[in-house]
């Protein structure tokens, strides 16, 4: 009996045996994987980024010219190949090697002048687990790997308007129903923009990207300051569940809530393109930073309205709307104290048809042409010279006979009163307060339509109100389709802010097809 026992005994502990044997050989493979491995070159830096199917430990070590990541518990994916040839600013292959079951390493070859920051990225939405290394390139490294273009000095001042292609890099953007990226085609949008605005005398277009590489918010918003920009348009194109929703809209910073639940969700979304990006904690991810409403932000956005107004008139030339006027929503990218900015969101991926036409040159050029005559438009209230603009060919428009430029209407003469600016004032307030027109505050203070004003000071206004259109009368005029606010006050040899306030048309409202309104015979 006993012997049988102690032979049942063996058994079993032989079987535990194998099975502690089989567990403790299972636990010896790695646990994680490294799946793939992506990058993107930008002109100051390159990033690589590793994905990985679990979270991994490793460590790294740099030398003059590699820099080792060495994995503990983690394995290589069979399809990594022993040596990949990167060829970017400074990088130029990547060398994968295995160390044991759960050991791998991997060594990026360098090139000179260059400093790394490697961190991790946590799981998000369909992000996997990531370390990511961004290889930063030194001026001296720059000078000589990246072709630079000769220093112009413009003759004269120029307006600087920042175009903005939104997402890049690891952040795609929307994805249409046939594959279509969103980054690649609001690139191809900017890039278009850039060439019309560059073409209009006076002016000058700045990219915040010229290249699939993610740019985070605050190096977007750095870009407009650096360059004392007039002008901040974020260029999108859109995507909804509704397979239906199409047009053009138009965005605005909000202070508050967005004007509506749509603005809200778009905001939301594109809010989070930084962790979408890859940027790292510490780095614009804050989002508790409250916008600081200051004298100087109200008349900023009071300005962005003006300008969405504009825009929004030459997108209905060229394409339907999906809103009639612009809306208003906290969206990160348009957060600038003292620039004018909006969102543009071009037309609808998730939409078959607008996604065909957002891959044709023949549309992205119509809607660059649309924003550049918006550009030229907007700051023609106060300029010298009326523009006009085609996809091709962009030159000062001629006068048209009996008609005076805009910024040659004559205002009434009228005695000034000083005004003390107030927390909470722009131009336009002011201007509609004293019931008077932008322009002729403007002229009266030698102001230009960008200048910030400052809390205390003393400006001039009309002590009375002037009569718009004085000794004219008031006929009625049906909207028609091309109409816009500037080109029927240029007919009528009046300003856009004399139309709207015969008109009772605040900043923010656009004209529709068939609307009637006022307009001076």
């Amino acid at each position: 009996m006993h012997s049988v026992m102690t032979k049942k005994m063996r058994r079993l502990l032989s079987c535990v045996a194998i099975l502690l044997s089989v567990f403790l050989s299972a636990q010896g493979f790695a646990a994680t994987e490294i799946t793939n491995v992506r990058h993107w070159a930008a002109p100051d830096h390159t990033r690589v980024v590793f994905d990985l199917s679990a979270d991994a430990d490793y460590q790294f070590k740099i030398t003059e010219n590699t820099l080792t990541l060495d994995f503990s518990g983690a394995s290589l994916h069979p399809s990594l190949p022993a040596e990949k040839v990167i060829d970017k600013p400074g990088i130029s292959k990547i060398l994968f090697q295995s160390a044991g079951r759960d050991k791998c390493v991997i060594t990026i070859v360098l090139g000179p002048h260059i400093t790394t920051e490697v961190f991790k990225l946590k799981k998000f939405m369909d992000k996997p687990d990531r370390v990511v290394v961004d290889i930063i390139v030194g001026q001296a490294a720059i000078k000589e790997e990246i072709p630079q273009e000769p220093v112009r000095v413009p003759s004269v001042k120029r307006r600087v308007i920042v175009i903005d292609p939104g997402h890049g890099g690891e952040d795609p953007g929307a994805i249409g129903q046939n594959g279509t990226y969103e980054k690649h085609v609001v690139l191809a949008i900017g890039r278009d923009i850039k060439k019309a605005i560059d073409r209009m005398p006076g002016y000058r277009a700045v990219l915040t990207r010229d290249g699939d590489y993610y740019v985070s918010f605050s190096r977007r918003l750095n870009v407009a300051r650096k360059t004392n920009a007039h002008l901040f348009i974020s260029v999108h194109a859109d995507a909804a569940r509704n397979r239906q929703a199409r047009g053009s809209s138009v965005y605005c910073l909000s202070t508050g809530a967005a004007s509506n639940e749509a603005a809200k969700l778009l905001a939301n979304n594109e809010n989070l393109s930084d962790i979408i990006g890859g940027v790292p904690d510490g780095e614009g991810n804050n989002q508790s930073g409250e916008i600081i409403l200051n004298m100087f932000q109200t008349n900023t956005i009071n300005l962005s309205k003006t300008y969405a107004s504009h825009l929004l008139d030459q997108l209905g030339r060229v394409h339907c709307l999906k809103y009639p006027q612009f809306h208003e929503a906290p969206f990160r990218v348009l957060k600038l104290l003292d620039i004018p900015a909006v969102l543009l969101e071009t037309a609808f991926l998730s939409h078959d048809e607008e996604e065909r036409l957002l891959k044709t040159n023949k549309f992205r050029k119509t809607i660059a042409s649309a924003v550049a005559l918006s550009v030229a438009e907007y700051f023609s209230s106060s300029s010298p010279a009326v523009l006009t603009v085609d996809a091709d060919k962009m030159q000062d428009a001629p006068s048209e006979p009996g008609l005076k430029k805009t910024s040659e209407a004559k205002h009434p003469a009228a005695k000034t009163i000083t005004y003390r600016v107030k927390r909470g004032d722009s131009l336009n307030t002011i201007a509609r307060k004293h019931e008077t027109d932008l322009s002729a505050l403007l002229k009266i203070n030698k102001l230009k339509i960008d200048d910030s004003l400052y809390i205390g000071r003393i400006i001039l206004v009309p002590a009375g109100a002037p009569e718009p259109a004085a000794g004219k009368s008031l006929k009625r005029y049906t909207v028609k389709k091309g109409d816009t606010m500037f080109s029927l006050a240029k007919g009528c040899s009046i300003t856009v802010e004399e139309l709207r306030r015969i008109n009772n048309i605040s900043d923010s409202d656009s004209l529709l097809l068939g609307q009637k309104i006022k307009l001076p015979q």
